[in-house]
C-alpha cells in the first residue's frame, strides 16, 4: 500500500478561522486597471477620453495645418514653380478633402501615435510616377511587413483580406522608439499612467455625484432590524438623500443609525492638485507644450504671445522640418523641384522674426564698420542682393579690397612697400665779399669823391630785386612742398632761406 494512503487527512476544522483570510485579502491593493499598450487605445483612451491630450494634440495639429507650403525650383528657395502640379495635389489631395484637413490629420496621427502613413495612388500603378490622390492611413489599422532589407509592404484595414500597398506608394514618418525599429513610439504611451489616473478620478467624481455626493460607506446601527424596519429605513434614506434635489441635506435618522465611511474622500486624495499636476506632466511629455495655452498658468497678453512663439519654434517647426525632408525624398522627385515652407509666412511669429532680423542686420552693420565682416558678408546677413563689386573690408574707416589685405597689413606694420625717396637737401648759403683798395691817397680819394656820385653799400639790395628774390624763394618752397607733401617747412626754416638769399 502506498504511503500516501496512510497519510492522515487534514480536516478543515483544524484550520484557523477562514474569515481572517478573507479580511486580509480584501485589505490589499489590487492591480491597477491600465489602458492597453496599442495605438487603438492611445486614440480611444488618450485623445477621445482625456482633455489634456485632446487639447495638446489639437493645438499642434491646427497650427501645423495652417502653414503654407510652396514648390520651389531648387533647394535654395529663391524662385517658386508657376502652375505647379505638385501644389495642386498638395492643396487638394483627394476628392472632398481639403489640404488643411489632410495636413491636420497628418500632424494629429504623428503626435498621437508616433506614426504617420501617407498613401499615394495613381491609375497606372507606376511606383515612380506622379500621384493622382493622397490619403492618410490610420496608424491603428496599418501593419508593416518587413524583410532583411526593410519594409516590404503595408497592410491596411481590419477586414479580410487587408489591402496591401508596396513600399514606394507609402511614406512612413515615426518618432524614435528606442527598442523598436519598425514602429514609432507614442507620447501617450509615456503618459498612460497619468491618463489612467485622471480618468479614474473623473469616474470617482461622477460616482460621487450619482451617489448623493458621498464617498463609499454604510449606514450602521447597533439594533437588529427586521425586514419591515430594514425596508422602511432604506426607503427613508432613499427619499431624503437620493437624487440631485436632495444633495447636501443633513442626515437625521432614528434608531441609532450612523454613517460609516469606507473609502477616502476626494479631499484626502487631494484630487484637484493631483489633476492639475497631471495636466502639467502630460503637456510636458507632448514636446514640452506651453502651459499658458492650456490655461494652467497665469496668462497675460505677453505670456500668450510668448507661448504661441514657443509653440511654433519648439514644436511645430521641428515637425514640419521632418515632414519636409521626407516629402522631398518620397514625393517631390516625381515632380521635380523642392517642396518647403517659409517661416516668415506665419503670422503668429512675424513680428518676432522681423525683430530678430533687424537685430542681426544692426549687428552685421556694426561688424562691417568694425572691420570684422566684409561688405558681401554683411549684405548676405541683411538679405540684400549681391552687388557686382569687389569685396572689401573697412580698416580704420579705410576700404581695403580683400585681395590687398596682405599688402595693406604689411605696410601698416612698418614694412612699407616701395617707400618714397628722401627729400632733397637745401643748398648751403653763399656770401659775396667785395674787396676795397687802400693804396690810394687821401687826396685822390677826396677828388674822386667830388667828381663821382656817392658810393653805395655792397650788402644792400634794392627793394625791387628783394621782392623778386622773395618771390623766387616762395616758388621754390611751393614746388618743394608739392613734390614732397610729407616734409613740412617751418617758419624758422623759411626765414633761414631768406637770410641765405640775402
Amino acid at each position: 500500500m502506498s504511503r500516501r494512503n496512510k497519510r492522515p487527512q487534514r480536516q478543515y476544522s483544524e484550520k484557523a478561522d477562514p474569515n481572517i483570510q478573507v479580511v486580509v485579502a480584501q485589505q490589499g491593493v489590487a492591480a491597477p486597471a491600465t489602458m492597453p499598450r496599442n495605438m487603438r487605445a492611445y486614440i480611444q483612451e488618450g485623445y477621445r477620453s482625456n482633455k489634456t491630450v485632446f487639447r495638446v494634440v489639437g493645438h499642434i495639429a491646427r497650427a501645423g495645418a495652417g502653414i503654407k507650403w510652396k514648390h520651389y525650383t531648387d533647394e535654395s528657395r529663391k524662385r517658386e514653380v508657376a502652375n505647379s502640379e505638385l501644389m495642386q495635389l498638395w492643396n487638394t489631395p483627394a476628392p472632398k478633402i481639403a489640404g488643411t484637413m489632410f495636413r491636420e490629420a497628418m500632424f494629429a496621427y504623428y503626435c498621437l501615435t508616433g506614426n504617420n502613413y501617407l498613401l499615394g495612388i495613381n491609375a497606372s500603378m507606376n511606383p515612380a510616377g506622379k500621384f493622382d490622390e493622397l490619403y492618410n492611413l490610420r496608424p491603428d489599422l496599418t501593419k508593416i511587413k518587413v524583410d532583411n532589407d526593410g519594409p516590404l509592404y503595408y497592410e491596411f484595414g481590419n477586414f479580410s483580406p487587408p489591402r496591401r500597398y508596396p513600399d514606394p506608394f507609402v511614406m512612413h514618418d515615426k518618432l524614435f522608439a528606442g527598442n523598436d525599429d519598425v514602429y514609432g513610439m507614442s507620447p501617450v504611451e509615456v503618459a498612460a499612467m497619468l491618463v489612467d489616473i485622471q480618468k479614474a478620478g473623473q469616474k470617482w467624481n461622477l460616482g460621487l455625484l450619482s451617489n448623493m455626493a458621498r464617498p463609499g460607506g454604510a449606514w450602521v446601527t447597533d439594533a437588529l432590524l427586521g425586514d419591515t424596519e430594514y425596508k422602511g429605513l432604506k426607503e427613508e434614506i432613499r427619499k431624503k438623500f437620493a437624487g440631485p434635489r436632495n444633495a447636501g441635506e443633513t442626515a437625521i435618522l432614528h434608531g441609532g443609525v450612523k454613517w460609516q465611511s469606507m473609502s477616502m474622500s476626494p479631499y484626502e486624495l487631494d484630487w484637484l492638485e493631483s489633476d492639475t499636476k497631471g495636466d502639467r506632466d502630460i503637456a510636458g511629455i507632448f514636446f514640452n507644450f506651453p502651459l499658458f495655452l492650456l490655461g494652467l498658468a497665469d496668462s497675460t497678453y505677453s505670456n500668450q504671445e510668448e507661448a504661441r512663439y514657443a509653440l511654433y519654434t519648439e514644436i511645430v517647426f521641428p515637425i514640419m522640418d521632418r515632414f519636409q525632408d521626407s516629402l522631398n525624398m518620397w514625393l517631390t522627385p516625381r515632380y521635380g523641384g523642392y517642396l518647403g515652407y517659409d517661416q516668415d509666412d506665419v503670422e503668429a511669429i512675424q513680428r518676432r522674426l522681423q525683430e530678430a532680423k533687424a537685430q542681426a542686420s544692426d549687428r552685421a552693420t556694426a561688424e562691417f564698420i568694425g572691420g570684422t565682416k566684409t561688405f558681401h558678408e554683411a549684405r548676405a546677413i541683411q538679405d540684400g542682393p549681391k552687388l557686382p563689386v569687389k569685396d572689401f573690408v573697412m580698416l580704420n574707416q579705410v576700404p581695403v579690397h580683400v585681395e590687398d589685405l596682405d599688402d595693406y597689413i604689411a605696410a601698416m606694420s612698418g614694412r612699407t612697400i616701395n617707400p618714397p625717396p628722401p627729400p632733397p637737401q637745401l643748398p648751403p648759403p653763399q656770401t659775396t665779399v667785395t674787396e676795397v683798395d687802400d693804396t690810394t691817397d687821401q687826396e685822390d680819394t677826396q677828388d674822386n669823391q667830388d667828381d663821382q656820385p656817392p658810393p653805395q653799400k655792397s650788402q644792400e639790395i634794392e627793394p625791387d630785386r628783394r621782392d623778386e628774390e622773395m618771390d623766387e624763394t616762395s616758388d621754390m618752397l611751393a614746388k618743394y612742398a608739392s613734390a614732397f607733401p610729407q616734409v613740412a617747412v617751418t617758419r624758422e626754416q623759411y626765414r633761414e632761406l631768406l637770410r641765405a638769399k640775402r
